[in-house]
């Protein structure tokens, strides 16, 4: 009894095994047709950064400032 109960159990443990690889090889495929699909049609594509010779932000709202000297992080309050 106990040796039918572990063929079993291993045959059911491999066809998991087969399932699970079965599953990871379909996702993978999906997944990279739809990447290849999106950067094809253009909705993947990574935008331009743009230079702007005015700052975005208002320095009057922080008074601090941080920078990395090399020896360390310095944070001027």
């Amino acid at each position: 009894m106990r040796t039918l109960l572990a063929v079993v159990t291993g045959l059911g443990l491999v066809l998991a095994a087969f399932a699970g690889v079965a599953l990871a090889l379909v996702l993978g495929t999906v997944a990279a047709g739809a990447i290849a699909l999106a950067r094809l049609t253009g909705r993947f594509q990574p935008e331009m950064a743009k230079a702007s010779a005015t700052r975005d932000h208002d320095r009057s709202k922080t008074d601090y400032r941080v920078w990395n000297d090399g020896r360390g992080t310095i944070i001027d309050m």
